[in-house]
This record gives C-alpha cells, structure tokens and sequence, in this order.
C-alpha cells in the first residue's frame, strides 16, 4: 500500500503522523509525505491538523483519513500506534527526537482542551519509550510536575545518563504544584534542561509564582532560566494582562505571551512586544502600540 501522509498545519512534526510513518514502514508499506502537486495521493492518505482555525486542505481528497485535535477531540490513535516510537524520516529537518511521556492533566482550564480531549494525569511512557538516540526530545507533556515524583525524577535522570537535553514544547510545569522535592530534582540535573516552562494565566496564581521564584533563587539557580506562559485574551482585562507581564519581568524571569484569540489586534501586538525581548527593552508596550498606530495610519493614507 502506498500511505501519504499530509500535516495540514503546525511549524514541528506532527507526532501522531511520524508514528502512522513508523506504522506504515514496520508494516511494509511506501510511505511518503502527500504533495498535490505531483499527485502523490497514495492508496491512504491520513491527514492531522492542530488548530481549529486552521483551514483545511482543499486539495485532500474525499476519504482521507483526518484526526488530531483541529478536526475533532473525539480521535485517537490506535493503541498500536501510540506505542510505537516515531519515525523523524519525513521531516529531514527535524533533529530532535519528541514525544509524551504522560497524558492528561489534573486541571480543569475552561480554556483548555486537554481534560476534554486526554482526560486525567496518567503516565504512558517512560523517557526510553520516545528516545531515539538523538541529543535534545522535546517533552510534551502538560503537566509533569502532576505525576508521581518518582516519574518525575526518572526523566530527568534518565536524560542525564543518555546525555540528552530536555526541552519543554508546552506548559509541562506547575507553580501550584511545585514542592521542594521538585526543586531539588531539577537542581540535581538542571544541565539536562535549557529552560523550564511554566504558567502563569491569572493573577490569583501569583502567590505560587512568586513562590515558585523564591525557591528558585533560593536554591542558588538562575531566574534566567524560568520562562511563563501568559495566556491573554481569556476573561482578563488589558490591565491585568500587563500587570503580570511586567510582575514577570520585574521579578527577573521570561514572559511569554499567549493570545487567546489570534486575530485580535491588541493580543497579537502584545505577544509581538512581549515575546521580543529587544522590543521590551526598546520600548513600553504603550510606546510600542502607538508606534503601530502611527504606522498604520501613514499606509492608510498613502
């Protein structure tokens, strides 16, 4: 059989796509990325996409087999699937290895998809069962700090002894949750991560913040190093969205922000601002909106 294999969105690999790659090769089938151009459509075409506001594909053809979280949060992979390490060999630019080493999470965010789609904290792998002998796996978990601690810990030293780096593609971290023993592990095999990612999506969650960036402090590790989502957009006021921001950057640690919604202008100009740290040290965001005022001002009259 010949099996196409089509990501409709997303910068990085499509995970459940590199592991139907895996699938499709164990099983002796040509496997190939679906290009409409030369009409490469295969026998099977499976397609994924991330985003809801992702358009689709017009050029997939009726019958392609469509799943990931974009199209429906009803689909899954095959548990034959889903245990199989991914196959990284139609994306040649890709030179890391990627992968879940728990599902689930123990919140229930009314801006999140994960409790609908993956339900509680439960763990599916361990570090072994993604690795595939390259130097850096992005870890996609959305809540590791939710796990058991001996999980926890097996990562990290598991990391360490493959010499492998660490890197979060997703809010794997939680202040609220984040105990001493959390932060003794990642004082014992902090080399292994660049940095590490947490959340801060309401300002009631700043006490657990600032907690959080004590301890880290405290225990003689660089702020430096911490990097918190800032979801805006989603039942916070503009006040509040800056008020956290600039917490954050006083309190020497990275934000980075998050629109809720994509197409509004104020969110984007935020996340634009904030997520360049040269255009925070330029300018306030005040200062920074009203230069894309007068910009867009001067193209609406030229």
């Amino acid at each position: 059989m010949r099996i196409a294999i089509a990501q409709v969105d997303g910068k990085w690999p499509n995970l459940a796509l590199a592991k139907y790659a895996r699938w499709g090769a164990d099983n002796g089938h040509e496997v190939f990325r679906y290009d409409p151009a030369v009409h490469r459509r295969g026998d099977l075409v499976i397609a994924s996409k991330i985003f809801t506001d992702t358009p689709d594909d017009p050029s997939l053809p009726p019958g392609a087999y469509s799943g990931g979280s974009g199209y429906s949060l009803r689909t899954s992979l095959a548990p034959e699937v889903e245990a199989l390490r991914p196959d990284w060999s139609l994306w040649p630019e890709w030179d890391r290895d990627m992968g879940f080493t728990t599902r689930g999470c123990v919140r229930r965010c009314p801006f999140c998809i994960v409790p609908q789609k993956e339900g509680g904290i439960r763990i599916v792998a361990e570090f072994g069962d993604i690795w595939t002998g390259r130097p850096e796996v992005t870890l996609l978990d959305n809540n590791l700090t939710a796990a058991p601690i001996e999980h926890f810990r097996g990562v990290f030293a598991d990391a360490r002894k493959a010499r492998v780096k660490l890197v979060f593609g997703a809010g794997a971290l939680d202040a609220r949750l984040w105990s001493n023993e959390h932060q003794a592990i990642v004082k014992e095999f902090s080399p292994v991560l660049r940095r590490f990612h947490f959340a801060f999506d309401a300002i009631r969650d700043e006490k657990a913040v600032r907690r959080l960036i004590s301890m880290w402090t405290v225990a003689g590790m660089h702020p430096d190093r911490l990097v918190f989502f800032v979801l805006v957009g989603y039942d916070t006021t503009p006040e509040e969205d800056a008020y956290r921001v600039n917490l954050l950057i006083s309190l020497r640690v990275n934000p980075f922000v998050m629109p809720f919604d994509r197409t509004d202008h104020y969110q984007a100009r935020l996340a634009r601002w904030c997520n360049s740290v040269v255009a925070r040290k330029q300018c306030s965001f005040e200062e920074f909106s009203e230069q894309a005022r007068r910009k867009i001002r001067a193209e609406a009259m030229s």
